[in-house]
């Protein structure tokens, strides 16, 4: 299944190449300590951009540690089409307890953003949450902090400022149960990012 989902993400990267608007991969990364693991579908209002784009995810794991995959299109800077996909890592740093309330994850990943150029993103962080039940529904509120690496390649013509750029991200989620084979979920980046997502995970087939 993994192999399958990582040549769709490249069959369709390498087929946008002569689209605009590249977008970065990363935001929201839509990743906290009790992340569901499944497939996940998503509207998103990207960065760059001002057009909705669609994101399908996948993890094959609940909560920290693993891989999770993800294959986006929306429309970036200028309107124009563009195709982001990316792989986030991540470990747990803290599990909660009687002396700490919350649980941390180490986050990091790589992906790109295809356009008119390439914007390869690489994030470093950390995401700090707690799943909580409240009248048999689980709730699961996180912050995932992080600097991104943003280098772009390929740009034709003169351009403000650099190509490569250090910026600096805070994810805001939020993801609900009401079942354990589903979830609501909810995600914003603020910063150097200014992203939205809202979508539903479900447990594979």
């Amino acid at each position: 299944m993994r192999r399958i989902f990582l040549g769709t993400v490249l069959a369709l990267a390498l087929s946008a190449l002569p689209a605009q608007g590249q977008v970065a991969w990363d935001s929201p990364m839509l990743l906290g300590p009790a992340t569901p693991s499944g497939w996940g579908v998503f509207l998103v209002d990207p960065s760059p951009g001002r057009g909705i784009g669609a994101l399908g995810t996948w993890r094959g794991d609940d909560g920290g540690g693993g891989l999770g995959y993800r294959l986006g299109l929306a429309e970036g800077a200028g309107d124009k089409l563009a195709v982001y996909s990316g792989i986030d890592v991540s470990g747990f740093l803290l599990r909660h307890s009687d002396e700490f309330p919350l649980d941390v994850l180490w986050v990091t990943g790589g992906g790109m953003g295809v356009g008119d150029a390439f914007l390869l993103s690489f994030p470093l962080g950390a995401s700090v949450g707690r799943e909580l039940e409240a009248e048999g529904v689980l709730f699961h509120p996180y912050l995932a902090p992080r600097v991104v690496l943003d280098a772009v390649l390929g740009r034709d013509g003169p351009e403000d400022g650099s190509d490569l750029d250090l910026g600096f991200v805070v994810d805001v989620g939020l993801d609900i149960s009401f079942q354990a084979d589903w979830s609501i979920r909810f995600a914003a980046s603020v910063g150097d990012r200014s992203t939205l997502a809202i979508g539903v995970s479900f447990l594979g087939f």
